[in-house]
């Protein structure tokens, strides 16, 4: 690493139980919800607590307490260990866009893993993965480890707060002196679909604006008859099995038959999500009240699928040798990926554009998706032109 490093204080990962920056965006859109959360535990899933891991690991390189990048390769963080396809995978493609950008602004000053307090709410806090400052703007970027949707830097409520909080933090508020524009990063390495790497520029004026309405959103909150709304926040929300619109929305579907539902699909498919959410909420609280001694009627706790593993590689690679086993079928070899290759190409200062000609990009099908999406619409075939093509392909 090149960047000139502050380092900070380096607390545990922590979340405000009033509002912190992942439920910033949910607060401000469905108020009722923050009394609903308190009467519900906060269960992390296996992609969090991998995702909390590789966090983790990265503070652990972006502090400097790692003498090389690769050096948290075989660690475990939080019960998962960085292996060698982790690292390339997540932490390496963060790595070297943090790099590019620190080079293109003349160097950037900053704090990794800052906690920073959020003014005007009380217990109102949360953690920057990364803050500082440059020559002409101030940097917050915010690491997102999940292969699921795209999330935008754009407007982010997670990444106005945490600029907010940085602004009346002592320690990094120097990072926002003469009021300079600040600039915000999402790094999503490993998602599915959509930009890897997105970033937003804003001032310190509309900050203060959006801490004006997050501080009116609270106050709504803490009001007896705190409104509340659907929306993709949801996904993330703990409190769906208790919220009374989950409820409705569930009964009322159970009421449709398939033609009513039919008829009524642009009704009902923004729905879609959350029902499956919902169900994929009450198992996932299930298994973790199980887990902790908690029995359920009829249900019980059985393990997973065993996977083979070897106990120790090396004693297994001289076995096969001593039996015979020629060296080249001990090991599976396979063609990097485009994308790892652009990566190893970057790295070893090669030319990183891949030829057309080597690549094809080859979408496994279509998906549902909202009309705001920015992906471009599939032009499909009229009825009756898809069943003529259907059954000619099935000749």
């Amino acid at each position: 690493m090149t960047n000139q490093i502050a380092v900070a204080d380096h607390t545990a990962r922590a979340h405000s139980t009033v509002v912190g920056g992942s439920s910033a965006g949910r607060v401000l859109q469905c108020p009722g919800s923050v009394q609903l959360c308190a009467q519900y535990p906060n269960i992390e899933s296996e992609f969090a607590a991998e995702g909390t891991a590789l966090h983790m690991a990265m503070d652990m390189i972006m502090s400097g307490i790692a003498k090389t990048d690769t050096d948290v390769i075989g660690l475990t963080f939080n019960g998962y260990q960085i292996d060698e396809e982790m690292f390339n995978e997540a932490v390496r493609p963060v790595l070297d866009h943090w790099d590019d950008l620190d080079k293109s602004l003349g160097g950037i000053d900053f704090f990794s893993e800052q906690r920073v307090v959020f003014p005007g709410i009380d217990n109102a806090f949360g953690t920057t993965d990364l803050v500082g400052t440059s020559k002409d703007r101030t940097i917050v970027y915010d690491f997102k480890f999940g292969r699921g949707v795209a999330v935008d830097a754009e407007d982010n409520p997670q990444l106005k707060y945490y600029a907010l909080a940085a602004m009346h933090t002592p320690a990094t508020a120097k990072f926002f002196a003469d009021d300079k524009p600040v600039e915000v990063f999402i790094a999503q390495p490993r998602v599915n679909d959509g930009e890897r790497f997105t970033r937003w520029m804003t001032t310190t004026k509309q900050l203060e604006a959006f801490g004006v309405e997050l501080r009116m959103a609270v106050e709504t909150a803490m009001q007896p008859d705190a409104p509340l709304k659907m929306g993709p926040y949801c996904k993330f929300c703990s409190a769906k099995s208790g919220c009374p619109l989950y409820q409705n929305l569930a009964a009322d579907a159970k009421l449709l038959g398939r033609d009513a539902m039919r008829e009524h699909l642009e009704e009902w498919l923004p729905q879609a999500d959350m029902l499956i959410e919902l169900g994929n909420f009450i198992k996932e609280l299930a298994h973790d009240q199980m887990e902790k001694g908690m029995p359920i009627k009829g249900w019980k706790l059985v393990p997973k699928r065993a996977i083979r593993k070897w106990v120790d590689d090396e004693k297994t690679i001289k076995y096969f040798a001593r039996i015979g086993l020629p060296a080249a079928d001990r090991h599976v070899k396979k063609l990097i990926s485009p994308a790892q290759a652009e990566e190893a190409l970057k790295r070893n200062r090669l030319p990183a554009e891949l030829p057309a000609a080597l690549v094809d990009k080859v979408s496994s099908g279509t998906t549902l998706a909202p009309e705001s999406d920015k992906r471009q619409a599939v032009a499909m075939a009229p009825q009756a032109l898809q069943l003529l093509a259907e059954r000619l392909s099935a000749r």
